[in-house]
């Protein structure tokens, strides 16, 4: 019990990187109703992009998170034009049945071309500043986590004044109440869909740079995620967006406190419990209204 403030400490920078790491999923399926489980992929797709410019170019990870990004969104763009877009008309169920399936040959796709390229090699990123750690009142931050938290809030504010200040973020808006009332309104569902999708893979390419900072890179490590994202998802409401930094903060929590009462190995066991207990009593989730 001596040291649950420092483990709460943790738990909070994991849960909104929990929170960053679901945000791009949920606002696809809340938009689009596309269920993009190959989220993860993409994600670990970004944290090579950041790896990349890190060990040939000595481009610092924070640095290289607005190319990573651009990179990002263009692939996302790109993904809508050749496979989503087919989508774009029919039914929600459909949406999510066809989605889930096209996902499921772009991970295979993702990860056996990431094994091409970088091997099934373990990577490292290492910077000057990996180790360090502020010390608050006995409570070690690091640094990294620090900037983390930091991204992620200037991120979700960026969003934020993009989907309630521009026109084409309302028109995201608009598309996720109702795409059918909205086209005859005048919004070009086909265009406000892509820039969606390309949103949802550049948010999925800046949570891996950030993976990179405190994880290991590998070409098959995004499937865990994925997992992670889904449950808080669902924890949240399916769609909810905002909603989802309170289930990754739960999430998180949940897992640092039962690793010091039931034991670390067990963390995993106690998050998934919770989370079939939610789909028993509660399965349109904690905040859905």
């Amino acid at each position: 019990m001596a040291n649950l403030p420092q483990i709460l400490a943790y738990g909070v920078i994991l849960g909104v990187f929990y929170g960053l790491v679901t945000i791009g999923l949920s606002l696809l399926f809340g938009v689009m109703k596309y269920l993009n489980i190959a989220h993860g992929s993409f994600m670990m797709i970004g944290g090579y992009a950041c790896y990349w410019l890190f060990t040939l170019w000595g481009l610092d990870p924070v640095l290289s998170i607005p190319l990573v990004m651009v990179l990002m969104f263009l692939v996302g763009v790109l993904l809508y034009r050749l496979l989503f877009s087919t989508l774009s008309k029919v039914s929600e169920e459909r949406r999510i049945n066809s989605s889930l399936i096209m996902a499921f040959g772009l991970i295979l796709i993702l990860d056996n071309s990431a094994i091409a390229l970088w091997t099934t090699n373990t990577k490292f990123l290492r910077t000057s500043y990996s180790d360090t750690t502020f010390n608050v009142q006995g409570i070690l931050i690091p640094l990294t986590g620090l900037i983390i938290m930091g991204v992620t809030i200037l991120a979700i504010f960026g969003l934020y004044l993009f989907l309630s200040r521009t026109y084409l973020g309302k028109s995201i808006r608009a598309a996720a109440q109702d795409w059918e009332a909205a086209s005859l309104l005048g919004v070009n569902i086909d265009r406000t869909y892509m820039i969606c999708c390309g949103i949802s893979i550049a948010l999925a390419g800046l949570a891996g740079t950030c993976f990179t900072l405190w994880y290991p890179l590998g070409p098959t490590y995004g499937m865990p995620w994925v997992t992670y994202a889904m449950v808080i998802m669902v924890l949240a409401g399916m769609g909810n967006i905002k909603e989802v930094f309170i289930a990754g903060l739960i999430i998180s929590v949940v897992e640092q406190v039962s690793s010091v009462v039931i034991g670390s190995q067990y963390r995993g066991i106690a998050s998934l419990g919770m989370f079939l207990l939610i789909l028993v009593f509660r399965p349109q989730g904690l905040f859905k209204k």
